[in-house]
């Protein structure tokens, strides 16, 4: 991840507090409410750059997510948010101990420690599904351990549908014939300020999760009669133009797979997603 230490920011001259006493009630936990500590947005991905997530604010961002639980296997199905996390706090330095050979303390930095991830999934019939005992809808996810400096952004990778939560939301999909359903995700980060934690005010982040609707529209004619539930086979392809999302196949960008076999009931096998044609042009 990278950061950037950004331009100082004093909106905590904004909320009416002094910024010494500031930092003192930035390390408690403040429910919805100012902390120091925010979530500005997911942050767009330029694909071309090994799928690196920048550190300052993209122009672009995205607002609403969409999970195709068909994609991948069970077994790696998620969908990944990209946090681009800021410090509000302005800069307020002590004096260093007489012991020490350094200068002055940054107080107001932030070491960045976990995002806490809440789903919500509401179906049809307007009731919330329920989770599998053994992974729950509410969980913490690792933050790389980077330092906050006042004014400072940084960026974090967080997997908020982890596998073993798109396991039912694809069981329930499937046994309901539903087409999609929307999960919204509630994520807060969190860190420690001086000698307490500090906690993000929730960033909610819906997404339509849906059975198949990443592997359809297809403009291109050839690729159209494959619209899913049918999946070609990899030696009819000669090309792909739906590569899909190369940080994450199973999100956001239309995709196309492709089979390398069948089996005796005719369903595909070795399905390959993004397609890699291995057909030979005419």
């Amino acid at each position: 991840m990278t950061a950037s230490s950004g331009r100082t920011i004093g909106r905590v001259v904004a909320f009416g507090i002094p910024v010494g006493l500031f930092l003192s009630l930035a390390a408690c936990v403040v429910d919805d409410g100012p902390t120091g500590l925010v979530i500005l947005q997911d942050q767009l991905l330029d694909t071309g750059t090994a799928c690196t997530v920048p550190g300052t604010a993209t122009p672009d961002r995205r607002t609403r997510g969409v999970l195709d639980v068909t994609v991948l296997d069970k077994n790696y199905t998620g969908y990944y948010l990209y946090p681009l996390v800021e410090n509000l706090l302005a800069s307020f330095t002590g004096l260093a101990d007489s012991t020490t050979t350094g200068g002055v303390e940054e107080k107001n930095d932030i070491l960045m420690e976990s995002f806490h991830v809440k789903l919500d999934a509401a179906t049809s019939a307007g009731t919330t599904l329920s989770w599998d005992s053994g992974c729950p809808g509410e969980f913490d996810v690792p933050a790389d351990s980077s330092l906050l400096v006042p004014g400072g952004t940084v960026s974090g990778v967080v997997e908020i549908i982890r596998p073993c939560n798109a396991a039912p939301l694809f069981q329930y999909l499937q046994d309901q014939s539903a087409a999609s359903l929307t999960v919204t995700a509630e994520v807060r980060a969190k860190g420690h300020l001086g000698g307490g934690d500090i906690e993000s005010p929730p960033f909610r982040f819906p997404m339509d999760v849906c059975y198949g609707c990443l592997q359809t529209g297809y403009s291109d004619p050839i690729a159209a009669q494959f619209s899913f539930p049918a999946v070609p086979m990899c030696s009819d392809l000669t090309t792909n133009p739906y590569t899909g999302d190369p940080c994450n196949p199973a999100q956001d960008h239309i995709i196309l797979c492709c089979a390398t076999g069948v089996d005796a009931q005719g369903h595909a096998t070795g399905v390959e997603c993004p397609a890699i044609p291995t057909g030979t042009a005419p």
